[in-house]
């Protein structure tokens, strides 16, 4: 990517929680430029400049239905790649990936919840595309996972609890970052799939498992915190989020790593370090 070059960006679901973050941060960051978006077919703002729909003022590229279309329009000039970053809803992840297969561009996925089809063509398109995949574009949540991955192979035998708060109208529990934390950690001791998300009844602890518990209420953005028990002390491992903006300049930051990558697949993991 040259010097005056921007990364061309595409946002999948402009009106989304995190579409409409996503397209503000990057017409605002001249590092980007807003080359695409979508929304679907009965809104009525297709066809129309994004900008507008934005109320930023007019950028000359037109909302379409599907995201092959938003990627047939050739970008404009002064842009070095292309980038969809995506945090639309399960089950787009079929077409997304064909549509970025065929266009060349660069796939940055931060949906949670993908179904098992949506893992499975993420990963085909890892092998003709760049593609990112993260629950969490956060920075400092990639660094609680490091830290608590290090804490667990510290205090040897600890007992590991993941719990995670967010606003009652999140869909998927548990959350991505509260999974990703409980991987990190059994990663680190050498551990395969021992999350355990439901306690009910006669519900000793077993050794070795992680527990994961879901909290839903209110307005809350994400809280995760990892508990790591030994007699006679515990270690707690907290991230809160006080502003959604934040995700939205994460995935931005994964745009510019995968505008230059190899086809693979990657993790926030890969841009940080």
């Amino acid at each position: 990517m040259t010097r005056s070059a921007r990364v061309g960006i595409v946002v999948p679901g402009l009106f989304g929680r995190m579409g409409r973050l996503v397209a503000l941060a990057a017409r605002d960051d001249e590092r980007h430029a807003l080359v695409g978006a979508t929304l679907r077919k009965d809104r009525p703002e297709v066809g129309t400049d994004i900008g507008l729909a934005l109320e930023r003022g007019p950028n000359g590229r037109t909302i379409h239905a599907t995201l092959a279309d938003a990627l047939a329009s050739p970008p404009p000039a002064q842009t070095s790649g292309t980038v969809v970053v995506d945090f639309t809803t399960p089950g787009n992840g079929r077409a997304h990936a064909d549509a970025c297969r065929a266009h060349g561009a660069a796939w940055v996925v931060g949906t949670t919840g993908l179904s098992p089809d949506d893992t499975l063509a993420v990963e085909e398109a890892a092998r003709a595309v760049p593609v990112l995949v993260s629950a969490n574009m956060s920075v400092g949540a990639h660094l609680v996972a490091e830290l608590a991955a290090r804490a667990a192979r510290v205090l040897e035998g600890a007992d590991v609890e993941v719990v995670e708060l967010h606003h009652r109208r999140k869909k998927d529990a548990p959350s991505g970052t509260a999974l990703m934390l409980a991987r990190a950690v059994a990663e680190a001791r050498g551990q395969g799939e021992v999350l355990r998300t439901v306690r009910s009844g006669e519900a000793p602890r077993a050794p070795g498992e992680i527990g994961v518990l879901a909290v839903r209420g209110g307005d809350v953005v994400g809280e995760h915190t990892v508990y790591l028990f030994v007699d006679g002390e515990r270690v707690e491992l907290t991230h809160r989020v006080s502003d959604r903006a934040m995700f939205a300049r994460g995935a931005l930051r994964a745009a510019r790593f995968l505008a230059s990558a190899r086809p693979g697949l990657y993790a926030m993991k890969d841009v940080l370090h």
